[in-house]
């Protein structure tokens, strides 16, 4: 395990790597900053991350805060459900103010709301303005995702708009290790019961991943039933060692009963279908090349009637890095994006986005990594937006790392506040959101296995959208978020015992949310096969635009026990002191689940 990013040393070799190291012998020589890196901590930062630039890159040449989350290491503490997972992330509050499990999501980064951050799912971006990422994170399990990447701070210049709080990077399974059939099973308390059916495997040239899964509960509370059938699918071919053909498919049918003034019943149908080809054109020259296919149908049928949203999207990208010598690279791409949507009040809406952006990244020194990033693209009815982003990251000392970063985002009015809704008018003359926000942070490694990290941000949206009361305005002035996130983890006794915590501190955010906000974890494992360990997560007072809620404190146990190569018995409790909480209040309270008790079994055939 890497301390300095939570994730499992995934090195990545090649000339591009190799070449930052000349770079550094060559001018390293003759001036140094912080003096020598050490082999041995070089080699810590060789994890891979993927968002910050879209394409694969060392750890150590990231200028931007981004959080890698290990999709097993959340399942082995029984961590199934992706938008708790994300509590893990310092900066990122995921919660539902609608409900338990199955409702509409919201996740809070840096201070900003769902509709301020962009979720990129197999290079895809599935959410904006209109389509937010809270319909994905009301269902959303790790099970048949394969990486986990938040990248936060304003993230426009890579990745367009709606990255105002940051970007959520997800990839679908890969085959990993051996090949070979897995069942996951997990019931318990509330009527829950989950499952999931893998098989990876790999032939020749062809690599695989499939899975099944099914997801129920009646919630702890007698007004919210969910469930839902899923799968995902991907396909690699490895034509040779610089070509790679590839596919991906997702898709989902959830369904969710709740009662707000009266019955009302949540259908979402949603599928993702990509195909790509990552290419090295020539030494120093990498490539990726994605077509996909995104459908969202939502409907919703209460007391008041049917309302039901349509959104079909399809992106044609491509993004390259190229060396030009040891110390510069460019970083460049472009996108092709069509977006039709409406609605059964009328709306029909089809829009096209295209742009490019080009980068430099220049290292001066082995020590130091600095990037700049400008991105222009015709966003539909809202002209031409230009976005940028200048980042640095410096080793000053052998276990001493400085990043710090500043970039422009924006934010687009949606559909519904252009147009209305059957609650209200709209209002076409709505402009787009801009912003400006910057971040610097620390990481210090401790004692090797231990690593302390802590940012501080801040953001200023400028012509924020307020959406109600109807018709919606554009805000005068700047609406500013800041804060500071902290991050603590690491292992002793050779990884018997693991710790994680992430903080959260808000000066200032939208919509009121918690000043501080928590989540940690401690386990051991005192054999090879058994693993035994506690959480907790705290949230302070809040409102988020409702009435105030109380803060609180849920605590957690977890462990599982490993019988045999080929089955592992798990359990977990969660809310283990059966805390009364709530979710929200806007009109009636949401509670938020009470003690729930969870077993299960996983088998690998």
């Amino acid at each position: 395990m890497d301390p300095r990013t939570n994730v499992p040393n995934n090195k990545t070799s090649g000339p591009r790597t190799n070449a930052r190291q000349r770079c550094g012998l060559i001018i390293g020589s003759a001036f140094t900053l912080g003096g020598i890196i050490h082999a041995e901590v070089e080699s810590e930062l060789d994890a891979l991350i993927v968002s910050a630039m879209r394409m694969p890159g060392q750890a150590s040449e990231a200028t931007s805060a981004v959080t890698v989350l290990d999709p097993q290491d959340l399942e082995n503490r029984g961590i199934l459900d992706l938008r708790q997972a994300l509590n893990e992330v310092p900066g990122v509050i995921s919660t539902s103010t609608a409900g338990q499990t199955g409702a509409v999501g919201s996740v809070f980064i840096r201070g900003t709301t769902t509709s301020y951050s962009q979720l990129a799912v197999d290079g895809i971006r599935l959410s904006d303005s209109t389509a937010p990422l809270g319909n994905f994170f009301a269902s959303a399990r790790i099970e048949d995702i394969g990486r986990i990447e938040v990248l936060r701070g304003p993230q426009a210049a890579i990745h367009g708009g709606e990255a105002v709080g940051g970007v959520i990077w997800l990839e679908t399974a890969r085959y990993q290790d051996a090949p070979g059939t897995r069942l996951r099973i997990e019931g318990g308390s509330f009527d829950s019961i989950n499952g999931f059916l893998s098989n990876s495997g790999q032939k020749g040239k062809l690599s695989w991943f499939a899975g099944l899964g099914y997801d129920g509960t009646h919630n702890d509370d007698i007004r919210q039933d969910f469930d839902q059938s899923r799968g995902a699918l991907r396909f690699e071919w490895a034509q040779n060692e610089n070509l790679t053909f590839g596919m991906t498919f997702r898709a989902s049918d959830s369904r969710f009963e709740y009662q707000n003034f009266g019955t009302n019943i949540d259908h979402l149908d949603a599928a993702l279908a990509t195909i790509y080809a990552d290419a090295r054109i020539r030494e120093g020259w990498d490539a990726r090349f994605t077509l996909g296919h995104y459908r969202e149908n939502y409907d919703n049928d209460s007391s008041f009637g049917n309302f039901g949203t349509d959104l079909d999207r399809t992106v044609l990208s491509t993004d390259h890095t190229i060396e030009l010598n040891p110390c510069h690279s460019i970083l460049a791409g472009a996108f092709f994006e069509r977006s039709d949507f409406s609605n059964t009040i009328g709306s029909n809406v089809d829009q096209d986005r295209y742009g490019i952006h080009l980068g430099w990244q220049w290292t001066p020194i082995e020590s130091v990594v600095t990037d700049a990033v400008v991105r222009w693209e015709d966003y539909a009815d809202f002209d031409d937006q230009v976005t940028w982003r200048i980042g640095a990251s410096w080793q000053a000392f052998e276990s001493t790392r400085f990043r710090s970063g500043i970039g422009k985002a924006f934010r687009t009015p949606t559909f519904l506040d252009l147009f209305g809704t059957a609650f209200g008018a709209g209002n076409p003359n709505l402009v787009a959101e801009t912003s400006i926000g910057w971040d610097f942070g620390v990481e210090q490694v401790v004692a090797e296995n231990h690593m302390v990290s802590v940012t501080w941000f801040a953001n200023s949206i400028e012509d924020r959208v307020q959406s109600f009361p109807t018709p919606p305005v554009n805000l005068p002035g700047d609406t500013p978020t800041r804060g500071l996130e902290t991050a603590v983890n690491g292992s002793w006794c050779d990884n018997r015992w693991n710790y994680r915590l992430a903080w959260t501190w808000l000066g200032e955010s939208l919509q009121d949310q918690p000043e501080n906000a928590a989540t940690a974890s401690l386990d051991w494992s005192p054999t090879e096969k058994l693993l035994i360990g506690v959480g907790a997560t705290y949230l302070d007072e809040r409102s988020y635009g409702g009435a105030p809620l109380d803060d609180f404190l849920l605590l957690r146990i977890y462990g599982s026990y490993q019988v045999n190569e080929h089955l592992k018995l798990h359990a977990r409790v969660e809310n283990l002191a059966n805390t009364d909480y709530e979710l929200s209040r806007f009109g009636s309270p949401i509670p938020g689940a009470g003690f729930g008790i969870f077993t299960g079994v996983t088998a690998v055939f």
